[in-house]
């Protein structure tokens, strides 16, 4: 998927790239805050317990097909051989090619569907096997996974018709079409609540009417771009079909770690008890939230600055410093105010104090583990950048060994919390494999990075210690209200001006690169 990305960025100009980066950041805010929104309306009106574990286990299966098949390996390969055909300059040749690999899509997705509805008590069963002991739990898991399988059949489709639009250089619907799916999902569960439906069937009706939505928005315009992406002849007989197919199954061999770690994700957290999975959920969101927003939209705005000399040692050792700057507070803020910042998130309704305590615990776990998520992906990006693709994959394959063996180990004795703690010690031993690697190949951080982190870590932890004060002093509502925005939005201006105070104080210049960096990109 890299490979793609890096060959659609070459044929777009720079103006065009600054242009697109910008409005996707916002579309990407903004697809964050429809996601969450839905999450609240799911907690608030399902609960954790019963219908809100089944939920999320049975939207997984599909999910993990999706993930699989419609965003891996086709993006990574259809793209490029669409590329590639649009600049030979055939236009009714690359129509034949787009038609048959339509055709070819619709034949894979669909088997993958029939067989998806026809074994989804298997599917359940693998996925959350506990729930056998709850006969109506484990039927209504059972019901999700059935009928929110052909869920994946629009979203492989949607991704078929998002390759079209990216080769074309549009890229911003795409971005935008997640915001359809988490409206649907939620105003179908606010319909039924209105209307004292039951939830089960209309959070189907709201799943396939939002992939739908993705897939009819983006069709439409891919069609005014030329390419309707109907059904054609030659499915799998045409010969770039074929070239798709062939350079896709080893990336999809590949691509089956992730389907791995998120499986037995999902299996440790269902046995935790119940509604653990849905806490597990909740306090995941949470962490992805803060980091999606505050550390992988400063590095999307920055972009353009930072990818000048994307392999230059400096280069990469200012991302590391500018990483930590940012991630070090932001996990402790998390760590500390987990319960306050959990209760405003999707406090109230259904999802009571026992399950925001529950996932506030939780939170703490997948916290502790931001920032060598965060050095992960950058070292990933590293390694991308010079055409090493076997040290990310094999980083992978640690992270889900060390993840299998601590969730076995952390999961029965300590539930929730052990399911986090497991992720993040994987995503540590991942970020000591790929710094390993890249010290052996020369191309590691040098000291000066290491001096940054420490001195962010200290005055992160002294930020720690003055919120941790605020929250033994000051009760923080643990449910969604104004007055609890208020109070930890006022607590995190707090901790971060003392964190500013104690870098001044330690005479760090990071801040003063950071807005050098802003106002040259600014102008």
């Amino acid at each position: 998927m890299a490979g793609a990305a890096c060959y659609i960025a070459t044929v777009v100009s720079k103006r065009r790239l600054l242009a697109d980066t910008t409005g996707m950041a916002l579309v990407t805010v903004v697809s964050r805050v429809a996601g969450w929104w839905r999450d609240k309306v799911l907690a608030s009106h399902l609960g954790a317990q019963g219908i809100g574990d089944a939920f999320i286990a049975g939207f997984r299966a599909p999910n993990l097909f999706r993930q699989l098949l419609a965003e891996g390996a086709l993006h990574a390969t259809f793209i490029p051989t669409l590329a590639a055909a649009e600049q030979r300059g055939n236009a009714q040749e690359v129509r034949r090619f787009v038609a048959a690999m339509t055709s070819t899509l619709l034949v894979i997705a669909g088997g993958v569907v029939v067989l998806g509805m026809w074994q989804a008590p298997f599917f359940a069963n693998l996925l959350a096997p506990e729930y056998q002991q709850i006969p109506e739990k484990h039927a209504l898991t059972v019901y999700f996974t059935r009928w929110l399988f052909p869920y994946l059949g629009f979203i492989a489709l949607a991704a078929l018709v998002q390759g079209i639009l990216n080769v074309k250089g549009k890229f911003l619907l795409s971005a935008a079409t997640p915001i359809m799916l988490n409206l649907a999902i939620a105003f179908s569960v606010l319909g039924a609540a209105w209307q004292g439906w039951g939830f089960p069937p209309w959070l189907v009706v709201g799943v396939l009417l939002g992939g739908f939505l993705q897939f009819a928005s983006q069709w439409v315009a891919a069609a005014r771009q030329g390419f309707w992406a109907l059904p054609g002849r030659q499915a799998f007989h045409h010969p770039q079909v074929r070239e798709v197919l062939r350079k896709g199954l080893p990336l999809l061999l590949s691509s089956g770690i992730y389907p791995i770690t998120v499986t037995l994700a999902t299996y440790f957290a269902s046995s935790a008890g119940d509604g653990a999975l849905f806490c597990v959920y909740a306090a995941s969101r949470t962490n992805e939230l803060v980091y999606g927003v505050v550390v992988v939209q400063l590095f999307t705005a920055l972009l353009p600055a930072l990818a000048r000399d994307e392999q230059s040692q400096e280069t990469f050792a200012f991302a590391l410093r500018l990483q930590s700057l940012v991630v070090f507070p932001s996990a402790v803020f998390l760590m500390v105010l987990a319960p306050a910042v959990t209760g405003l998130l999707f406090g109230g309704g259904r999802f009571g104090p026992g399950e925001v305590g529950l996932a506030g615990q939780a939170l703490v776990g997948f916290a502790a583990g931001m920032p060598a998520l965060a050095f992960s992906k950058l070292a990933a990006g590293r390694f991308f950048a010079s055409h090493n693709t076997r040290a990310p994959v094999q980083g992978s394959l640690v992270s889900l060994a060390v993840f299998a063996v601590a969730g076995f180990v952390m999961t029965p004795r300590w539930g929730v919390v052990g399911v986090a703690c497991a992720t993040s010690l994987s995503q540590y031993a991942s970020s000591l494999y790929l710094g390993w690697r890249l010290w052996r190949a020369g191309q590691g951080p040098p000291g000066e990075v290491f001096l940054s982190a420490v001195a962010h870590a200290l005055a992160a932890v002294v930020m720690g210690g003055a919120l941790w004060g605020v929250r033994q002093t000051i009760a923080f509502p643990w449910h969604t209200s104004l007055r609890g925005g208020v109070m930890v939005c006022a607590a995190g201006l707090l901790g971060f001006g003392l964190y500013l105070a104690c870098l001044w104080f330690l005479r760090r210049r990071e801040i003063q690169e950071l807005l050098r960096l802003l106002l040259r990109r600014g102008a």
